[in-house]
């Protein structure tokens, strides 16, 4: 599949771009004034880095899990910085991409249409990241920092896209189940967090997904514990 690509130089935000467009549009800004993560995170975004939403089709939505999508976005993004071969380079539940503790990129699915996703997708290229290293959770990291080869932020658009029609296409074809590998590989071993809701803090150990994209925790007593994934806040990491 071919993308349409619709460059422009600044917005509020690439998703309130991307859904006026039709599937397979992707929407790049070179810079971003209110980008967002999930429960409307402040995502900064400032020029040098890859912002961009990518659309899918969503032609039966009721065959297939559309929550699961930031998972199979983050597959995308991994296999796309594969041939970097990044020490440390991680997945965390459900849309973030790390190295080691520091964030690389984030993700963010949103449902414009009925039968149209919009994946927002930002990661951090050659933007300057110095100033925000205390003012967020999570340190900032970027591409150019850690590969002697880090390409432009056009190259990596594209990369990017291809990866994400192909594993779009393999979810489609085979579910979550056909993703069951790469994810696996993709969290590392297995981590003790805390499951964040708004009634309730459930901790354990991080060791996959249900078939909707919740996290499995097991707990100490080795017994394990579904968590829905909607009504999760924050997943934290407990070390």
């Amino acid at each position: 599949m071919k993308w349409n690509v619709k460059e422009i130089e600044s917005c509020a935000s690439t998703l309130d771009e991307a859904r006026l467009l039709p599937p397979w549009s992707i929407v790049r800004a070179v810079r971003q004034s209110k980008g967002r993560g999930r429960f409307n995170r402040e995502w900064v975004a400032e020029e040098g880095g890859l912002w961009a939403s990518y659309n899918l089709p969503l032609d039966e939505p009721e065959k297939h899990p559309w929550g699961f999508l930031p998972l199979v976005a983050g597959v995308a993004v991994m296999e796309a910085l594969k041939e970097f071969a990044i020490d440390g380079l991680r997945l965390r539940w459900p849309n973030d991409l790390l190295v080691g503790r520091a964030k690389l990129a984030g993700i963010l699915v949103e449902r414009p249409q009925e039968k149209m996703a919009s994946v927002g997708i930002g990661i951090n290229v050659h933007n300057y990241v110095v100033d925000y290293f205390d003012v967020f959770s999570d340190m900032p990291t970027r591409l150019e920092d850690l590969t002697a080869h880090c390409p432009s932020v056009d190259e990596l658009c594209a990369m990017t896209g291809k990866s994400l029609a192909a594993t779009f296409d393999t979810f489609l074809e085979g579910g979550p189940e056909a993703l069951t590998e790469e994810l696996n590989a993709a969290w590392g071993a297995p981590k003790p967090v805390a499951a964040i809701t708004d009634s309730e803090r459930i901790c354990g150990r991080f060791i996959g997904v249900t078939h909707d994209g919740s996290p499995i925790l097991r707990r100490a007593d080795d017994t394990h514990i579904e968590v829905p994934g909607t009504s999760i806040v924050r997943l934290k990491e407990l070390i």
